[in-house]
């Protein structure tokens, strides 16, 4: 099967933006950026040219530095707080890579996302009803096929 072309894009290093690109995303100045960057905060690719371009994930961490600042923390705390958060994240998209099984959607109401291959070999299944935006989860041992009256029962039984 072809790899998905935006999966493949946010997993290489072809995804780049200039400093002026994530300004204008991000909200922080471009002095700011290279302010950042000569302190060790954030990188660059190293082109030759000297133009700044920003892989993916610098991406995401100026804007976590931007929300954390507008909350009220010093530089310091603002990009420790945002490291952490983005060790996190990739410590889940880890988790989710390696137990995602399917997502589907029963009868146009509710999503559900079937994870598995845990060590106790415990089906997870994480439900949403689009209607009430009601959310619970249930455990089950065995493959069942999951219907619209179970789903109904699970959210009466919560």
């Amino acid at each position: 099967m072809k790899k998905n072309k935006v999966q493949h894009l946010i997993e290489s290093d072809e995804f780049v933006v200039g400093i002026s690109e994530l300004s204008k995303m991000t909200g922080v100045s471009p002095r700011q950026i290279r302010y950042w960057e000569q302190k060790g905060y954030i990188h660059s690719t190293g082109e030759k040219s000297g133009n700044r371009k920003f892989k993916l994930p610098m991406v995401v961490k100026v804007e976590m530095i931007k929300l954390f600042l507008d909350e009220g923390y010093t530089l310091t705390v603002a990009v420790t707080k945002a490291c952490e958060r983005q060790e996190n994240i990739h410590q889940a998209k880890l988790i989710l890579r390696d137990t995602f099984k399917s997502i589907e959607k029963i009868a146009d109401r509710y999503l559900v996302i079937h994870l598995d291959d845990f060590k106790n070999r415990a089906g997870f299944y994480l439900i949403r009803d689009i209607e009430t935006e009601d959310v619970t989860y249930q455990i089950i041992e065995s493959e069942t096929e999951i219907s619209e009256s179970i789903i109904k029962t699970w959210f009466l039984n919560n």
